[in-house]
């Protein structure tokens, strides 16, 4: 202690800065080992992209391929979308409509493309010749893509999200089980409510513009009677009209259900003629702050009960 004071303030002070240099260094060291250790996976769509985001954690790293408010049969890969998927070791993709993202694969060396309906049960399309890409892939024509519209089917896709997850990083694999088991109970908890939410309708028919929802309905109890569009941009035949407006006066439909991502410009002169009232539904989500897979699908839920419980 004597020959510590001898030396006065100054000597202190370099002392103490020959510690706390070190451990800084070590500290940012430490802080670029952990960012280039962090796993990237990357989603077709925001709501797989949500999905994998809860069961991660903050240190996965997630892109988000299709941009919010785009559509996923349209839409075509940008090079800077390529780039920024060159650190991507897994992608996971819904298949049939974004399999675009398929023509990019060779050009991906490090990441592993996942189609996650291999593990949904599906269901056929509802109509002869809906089609949700090229007619040269027979996948198109057997199954409807949009399985996510049942957060039973979306408790599947985190379900095969986490082990994907826990095989590439089993250091974490525990966290990513627990988180895995915390976001089942509240996806459980969502199917339930937006069942109970929707079971008392009076009338629980639905005309929508394009057949995006067989899912949701068949897990909800509503039902589809008729499709504006049975592809999108594919546009009605007058047969096809003749029965959209017997349909309505049938069942008494108030209330036409269309996606922003498609334009219902073709729409528009039968919902004048019928006095019928447009209602937004969001298959995709991401467009609103703060967004996620369970409040988008909660958003829908409650669009159609306003709509349909009048």
């Amino acid at each position: 202690m004597t020959a510590i004071m001898k030396h006065g303030p100054l000597f202190l002070l370099c002392s103490w800065l020959l510690v706390i240099l070190p451990l800084s260094a070590v500290s940012d060291s430490t802080a670029a080992e952990k960012e280039s250790k962090r796993i990237t996976l990357a989603a077709t769509i925001f709501p797989v992209a949500d999905i994998i985001r809860c069961i991660g954690g903050p240190d996965i790293q997630v892109v988000q391929i299709l941009p919010a408010g785009a559509s996923p049969h349209t839409f075509d890969l940008t090079p800077g979308q390529v780039r920024e998927l060159q650190e991507a070791q897994f992608i996971f993709k819904i298949g049939a409509m974004d399999d675009w993202i398929d023509n990019i694969a060779d050009s991906l060396p490090r990441a592993a493309v996942i189609s996650l309906h291999k593990y949904i049960t599906l269901r056929p399309t509802a109509e002869k010749g809906h089609d949700h890409g090229p007619a040269t892939a027979p996948l198109y024509a057997e199954f409807d893509p949009h399985y996510w519209l049942n957060a039973a089917n979306g408790a599947l896709i985190a379900k095969k999200i986490a082990s994907v997850l826990a095989e590439a990083d089993p250091a974490r694999a525990a966290t990513y089980e627990a988180n895995l088991a915390e976001y089942s109970k509240q996806l459980a908890a969502l199917h339930q409510e937006i069942k109970k939410d929707l079971s008392g309708l009076k009338n629980n028919r639905m005309i929508v513009f394009h057949d995006a929802w067989s899912y949701f309905t068949a897990a909800y109890g509503l039902e589809t009677v008729a499709v504006f569009q049975t592809s999108p941009g594919r546009e009605p035949r007058p047969r096809d009209i003749q029965k959209l407006y017997s349909q309505v006066k049938r069942f008494g439909i108030k209330a036409v259900f269309s996606e922003p991502q498609l334009s219902i410009a073709s729409l528009e002169p039968m919902l004048e003629d019928l006095g019928l009232e447009l209602i937004v539904l969001d298959p995709l989500g991401g467009t609103v702050a703060n967004d996620s897979y369970v409040r988008m699908l909660r958003r829908n839920a409650q669009a159609i009960l306003d709509a349909l419980g009048r």
